[in-house]
């Protein structure tokens, strides 16, 4: 009996002696699973080393360069097709209600279909929702391009066109956006995400002064060719960037309206993104609607069409400097440049509405502009970094829907010119703009304190 027991006494030590391996050979199995996720990290930290400088280090991610030249050609095509139609349109009526009316046709895809845009993005395959809405935002342009060429132009053209363009922003935002994390990686997505603002501006910069400049040299219809043409490369280059293999949640098609009440229903208990969403409101409705009316203010400050197309892009000008500074690691935290530079732009926009003298508007523009770049850099990569893997894209989406207050804002801000004027609309909006920024970041302080 004794002997039993401790040949079970020793069994039962041999049991344990023979458990510690495996224990031991688990645990072994987790570091190595650890080292190895540290080691990639590495890797990759290395690559990011010996992309030359950090201030490029996305475009180390391969395919990254020519999604960054696409998105560079879509904003230039987009901000020269946005000055063009403003400039033809106050050459035509003088009216800054109907130019009001030109900006607000571009962004009511983004209201209309935000959501929706988004849901697409996080079904099907974010490339080829790209090559369908470039082929159709070319001929657009191209038809464009001919009634002007052929002094057959009417007015009421330029609002559909403005729709199609609208609906190509909507989907750089909502399927070319997220293709960027699918490629970059979160790693690197805020250096990427500055360098996609500094296409953004730069874009925004070169579009409005060479629609000016072909204007004054050209021709307004020799503006829209090179609109086209824009389009044109980057269909080609987006041709040549492949799918990335990401996932995609199974579903079919006809589940889209179950989606978009999953959206609407998930965002509301976002607290962070909810208080995110509320700073792109109000940039976006007291801050942006002013664009379309730059030509109106050129005509006020006496200056030629290159003149209007500089006005046009000085923002652009202090925006490219700042998102170098953020592209390289500027020491501030995501929130603090989001609402900071919210508040800057906003500010400076006032200065720029009072302003008689044509060099100081423009240096008003350009201060606004670094404000400007904190505000693009930042919300993107906010709002991608609080919402979950599934949600990405609709949350883009639900941000794009948030953008679509312009069209309303734009149509309020071109009755307010019509009966006070340009500069008095424009200076109420800013100094209504900023009390409700003050307001909003003491109720909902997660805007500013997002790491």
């Amino acid at each position: 009996m004794t002997r039993r027991r401790w040949v079970t006494h020793l069994h039962g030590k041999s049991l344990k002696i023979a458990s510690r391996p495996l224990a031991v050979t688990s645990n072994h199995r987790k570091r190595q699973a650890i080292s190895s996720t540290s080691h990639q990290e590495d890797n990759e930290a290395a690559v990011t080393a010996r992309s030359g400088h950090k201030t490029f280090a996305a475009f180390s991610a391969p395919h990254y360069p020519s999604l960054w030249v696409i998105g560079l050609l879509w904003s230039l095509g987009r901000w020269m097709g946005i000055f063009l139609s403003s400039y033809l349109v106050n050459d035509l009526t003088g009216s800054p209600f109907l130019v009001q009316i030109v900006g607000a046709a571009f962004f009511a895809p983004m209201f209309l279909t935000g959501v929706l845009g988004g849901v697409i993005s996080d079904r099907l395959d974010r490339r080829r929702t790209l090559l369908t809405v470039v082929t159709l935002v070319i001929p657009a342009s191209v038809l464009m391009a001919t009634f002007n060429l052929f002094d057959s132009v009417e007015v009421w053209m330029v609002y559909p066109y403005m729709l199609v363009i609208g609906i190509g922003n909507m989907a750089d935002m909502t399927s070319r956006r997220p293709l960027v994390y699918d490629i970059v990686g979160p790693s690197r997505l805020t250096n990427a995400l500055a360098l996609e603002a500094l296409a953004m501006t730069s874009g925004a910069l070169l579009g409005s002064i060479a629609g000016g400049s072909m204007i004054s040299l050209l021709g307004i219809g020799q503006g829209f060719v090179l609109v086209s043409a824009l389009y044109m490369v980057s269909l080609v280059l987006l041709l040549r960037v492949p799918a990335p293999g990401v996932k995609k949640r199974a579903g079919p098609i006809p589940n889209v309206l179950q989606d978009l009440r999953t959206t609407l229903a998930t965002v509301p208990r976002n607290a962070a993104l909810v208080s995110i969403l509320g700073v792109t409101i109000l940039m976006n409705a007291f801050y942006f609607p002013f664009t379309p009316m730059v030509p109106v203010f050129a005509d006020q400050l006496d200056v030629s069409a290159f003149g209007a197309g500089l006005l046009a892009g000085a923002p652009a000008i202090g925006s490219i400097g700042a998102t170098f500074l953020i592209a390289r690691g500027l020491p501030i935290t995501r929130g603090h440049g989001y609402v900071g530079g919210t508040t800057l732009a906003m500010a400076f926009l006032g200065v720029f509405a009072a302003a008689s003298w044509y060099p100081m508007a423009l240096v008003a523009l350009m201060i606004a502009g670094l404000g400007h770049a904190g505000f693009a850099t930042m919300q993107s990569a906010l709002v991608m970094t609080t919402a979950t893997d599934e949600m990405r894209g609709r949350a883009l989406g639900v941000m794009s829907m948030c953008i679509g207050i312009l069209p309303f804002a734009m149509l309020s801000l071109g009755a307010a010119a019509e009966l006070l004027g340009p500069s008095v609309g424009v200076i109420s909006g800013v100094v209504i703009g900023l009390t409700l920024m003050a307001i909003w970041t003491r109720l909902r302080p997660e805007s500013y304190r997002q790491p």
